[in-house]
Parts: C-alpha cells; sequence; structure tokens
C-alpha cells in the first residue's frame, strides 16, 4: 500500500516539475517574446522585469517594468547602450547604474576578451554581442576598444568609435544617420573617403510587397526574419530589397533602406535610434 502510494506521489511531483520547466536558449539567442530567466538570454538583451520574456530594450521600459527579470531591481543596460545614459528608464531603474564594462583593448584589433566572437551571419549580431568587425553588427558598428556591437552613435561617445579590428576607429554608421559632420570619436577622421554612400538608392521593389508577412504577432520577428513591413520587425525596419527583418543602420548601407512594401525606402527607425535627423534616402 506504502509502496503505491509512494510511486503515485513520486509521479504526480515529477508531472508537476516538467509543466513548469522552461527550456534554456542559448545565452543571448532567445528571440523577442521568448521566455527567459536573465538578461543575458536575450538576443535583445533585455528579459522583461515583469513578464519574464525577451523585449525590445525601450518597449520594456515603458510596458515590462524595465528589464532584468531575475534580478532584485530592473535596469535599462541594453536601453542605454541604443540610446546613451539619459536612456529611457521604466519606474524604478536606477539610470546610472553602471551600464557597460570599461574598455581596455584600445584599438588593439586583436584582442576582445579572452574568447573570440561567436559565429553569426554578417549584420545580425546584437548590441552588445561579440564582433570581430563592423560588419558582424546589426548596427554597423563594432566598438574599437570593446570588440561589442553597439549604437552607432553612442560609440563615439563611449567606445572609441567603431572599426573594432581595424587599424583605427572610424564613424561611418554614424554618419549614414547624421550625415558628413556626424559625431566622432578622438582619432576618427570624420572626412574619410571611406565612408559608404550614407543614403540607400530608391531599389527594385517598388510597391510590390510580393512576400507573405512574418506569420508573428506585429513588431516581434527577429532580424534576418522574413517581413511584409517594418511594423512587423522588433527592429521596427524590413529590409526594402530584402523582405527581412534588418537592424536599422545597417539595411540604409546594405538592404536599399527600411520599408519592404512600401513605394519608397525609409529611414525611420534610424532616426529613432538617435532623436536626430538621418539622412534623407
Amino acid at each position: 500500500m506504502f509502496q503505491k502510494l509512494a510511486i503515485v506521489l513520486a509521479f504526480l511531483f515529477l508531472n508537476a516539475v516538467t509543466s513548469t520547466y522552461v527550456p534554456r536558449a542559448a545565452p543571448g539567442t532567445q528571440f523577442i517574446t521568448g521566455p527567459c530567466q536573465s538578461d543575458t538570454d536575450c538576443a535583445s538583451g533585455c528579459c522583461g522585469f515583469n513578464s519574464g520574456k525577451c523585449a525590445g530594450a525601450v518597449i520594456a521600459q515603458e510596458r515590462d517594468g524595465g528589464c532584468g527579470f531575475g534580478d532584485a531591481s530592473p535596469n535599462n543596460r541594453a536601453a542605454q547602450a541604443i540610446q546613451g545614459p539619459n536612456a529611457e528608464a521604466a519606474p524604478g531603474v536606477n539610470n546610472n547604474a553602471g551600464a557597460a564594462a570599461g574598455s581596455n583593448n584600445a584599438g588593439n584589433g586583436a584582442a576582445a576578451g579572452t574568447s573570440p566572437a561567436p559565429a553569426v551571419a554578417p549584420g545580425t549580431q546584437f548590441i552588445t554581442g561579440a564582433c570581430t568587425s563592423d560588419a558582424d553588427c546589426a548596427s554597423g558598428c563594432c566598438g574599437f576598444n570593446s570588440g561589442k556591437c553597439a549604437g552607432a552613435v553612442i560609440a563615439q561617445e563611449r567606445d572609441g568609435g567603431c572599426g573594432f579590428g581595424d587599424a583605427s576607429p572610424n564613424n561611418r554608421a554614424a554618419q549614414a544617420i547624421q550625415g558628413p559632420n556626424a559625431e566622432a570619436a578622438p582619432g576618427v577622421n570624420n572626412n574619410t573617403a571611406s565612408a559608404p554612400a550614407p543614403a540607400a538608392p530608391a531599389a527594385n521593389n517598388g510597391a510590390a510587397g510580393a512576400a507573405a508577412g512574418s506569420g508573428k504577432p506585429p513588431g516581434t520577428q527577429f532580424i534576418t526574419g522574413a517581413c511584409g513591413s517594418d511594423a512587423d520587425c522588433a527592429s521596427g525596419c524590413c529590409g526594402f530589397n530584402s523582405g527581412k527583418c534588418a537592424g536599422a543602420i545597417i539595411a540604409q548601407e546594405r538592404d536599399g533602406g527600411c520599408g519592404f512594401g512600401d513605394a519608397q525606402p525609409n529611414d525611420n527607425a534610424a532616426k529613432a535610434l538617435t532623436g536626430r535627423r538621418a539622412l534623407p534616402l
């Protein structure tokens, strides 16, 4: 009798444990709306404090009580990586909390921390993710001193510019947003001839919008995922020529801008990142 009771109790306990188990994605790979236990689980660098789901770094401040699920208090570190030290913050967030580790490899193109950047598709690595060149990052900027993807403008103030792995820093991604007189870190030649043509040309997509959307809730599709319009993407940018969600800045250089399905490309998401006027397309 006691043996049967013990078996039944063990079965019920096992069932309860497995029903509450949340599978863990590899650190830094969980997509927006996916379950998470900490900020490090999420590709966006933000696990909603109240929701336990990966969220966009800025929208989480408005909707999820900040980032930092599993911590004692919420944070806005991922938002600071995009918007700078005065980034949007949810109530209860200490906006002066140290957001980023100091940089100490000072343009030494070879050495980012103790391990190489993970293999990711070019142009898809998220902000704060490890990188070996600007081409790795959705923002188009690999911090010169940090070896981590960074916002194009904030990197000029905090990371010694972009261009990790190169002999000297650059502000090319910032120029794509702010124009030829863009903010530049010390040591950056703001008139460099190597800066790419900032405006994405109006290309061959037109208003065809032939591709079906992502089939996901609006604003949740991750970078490289299929999209039918900017509204599908967590980044706010559906590549004009590609029909895939893209980083707001790199899309201007690589995908003909944002706005797949529209008659003309746009740079709305790039403007939103800095709160400043981006270059006209």
